[in-house]
């Protein structure tokens, strides 16, 4: 723990660390001014719109140009807002603090993970373009020691920049709307059911730390063997943004199956959501991860721990 101590003082003493998290501090207040501002009010009436939405359901459903399946989605419809009326729950037309932290959890996800892997393509390339890394091998401490302690300190700045944002998203998202959160319906056997909101939140914010850690991963195995933080950052991220596209240009070949980023985006397999190529399921996909996970740190470690940095 000393290790990781000392390259957490080393990693705040630089002025990137700060700047980083106040962009995503930044990104929380910024959507949620504009959201607030453009809210709109709670429909007084909804029961009165409601009702009207289903007297044109019905006149849709007596046309006989209105097609099979159509007329199954307007039942549907019907279902839902007899259940609303019935039950006295009112349809989402205003900002809520579930639908703020929802609609801000992608975007502290993508900048989460980018600003990580800024961090852990230039912890270690950093020291060898400083000329730092002999004096820190000098020292009597093993050189995975050495390389241990940057992997877990970046990992630590990652996760505690994931914890401040959405805590922060929290506290704005009480301050500007309150506690109400909203109740969203689904149709589940025929049966309407009302909808876990923090359930799903919970559900996606760990899905999204596939992707978090893997992209950490392979920043800092490409940072630690070719030195160069600027390449590890472009690769990782070009993989990230390219990883979809490739996997949908080779879906037809099994080969796609054992491609790591197929399977680093796991809210593919969310509520409402598919995977990327059939027959996919959760477990062979964190199969997956885990093994690709560990080849990079096996990599990176073998690298570093024979590397020659006496040149």
């Amino acid at each position: 723990m000393k290790y990781v101590r000392n390259e957490w003082m080393k990693l705040w003493a630089k002025k990137s660390s700060w700047v980083m998290l106040i962009i995503m501090l930044v990104l929380v207040a910024g959507p949620a001014a504009l959201m607030k501002y453009y809210d709109e009010p709670l429909n007084e009436n909804w029961q009165e719109t409601l009702q009207q939405e289903n007297m044109e359901y019905q006149n849709m459903l007596q046309d006989e140009t209105t097609l099979e399946e159509d007329k199954a989605y307007f039942q549907e419809l019907i279902v839902m807002n007899e259940y609303r009326l019935t039950n006295d729950i009112p349809p989402q037309t205003s900002t809520t603090i579930d639908s703020f932290m929802g609609f801000e959890l992608s975007l502290l996800s993508m900048f989460a993970t980018l600003f990580t892997v800024v961090v852990a393509a230039g912890i270690v390339s950093s020291e060898f373009s400083t000329g730092t890394i002999k004096m820190l091998l000098t020292r009597p401490v093993a050189r995975w020691k050495i390389l241990l302690s940057k992997l877990v300190t970046t990992i630590f700045y990652g996760l505690f920049i994931y914890v401040v944002t959405i805590a922060f998203s929290a506290l704005i998202g009480v301050i500007l709307w309150g506690t109400t959160v909203s109740t969203p319906l689904e149709m589940i056997d025929g049966i309407v059911k009302e909808g876990d909101v923090w359930g799903s939140y919970f559900e996606m914010l760990a899905l999204s730390f596939s992707d978090f850690f893997m992209s950490i991963f392979l920043a800092f195995m490409i940072g630690s063997v070719f030195s160069s933080s600027s390449l590890a950052v472009g690769l990782t991220l070009f993989i990230s943004f390219m990883g979809a596209t490739v996997v949908m240009l080779l879906s037809k070949y099994e080969v796609a199956k054992y491609i790591w980023i197929t399977h680093t985006d796991l809210t593919q397999y969310a509520a409402g959501s598919s995977p990327m190529i059939e027959g996919l399921t959760l477990p062979f996909s964190l199969t997956m991860n885990v093994i690709y996970a560990v080849l990079f740190l096996v990599v990176t470690f073998t690298f570093f721990m024979k590397r020659d940095v006496t040149a």
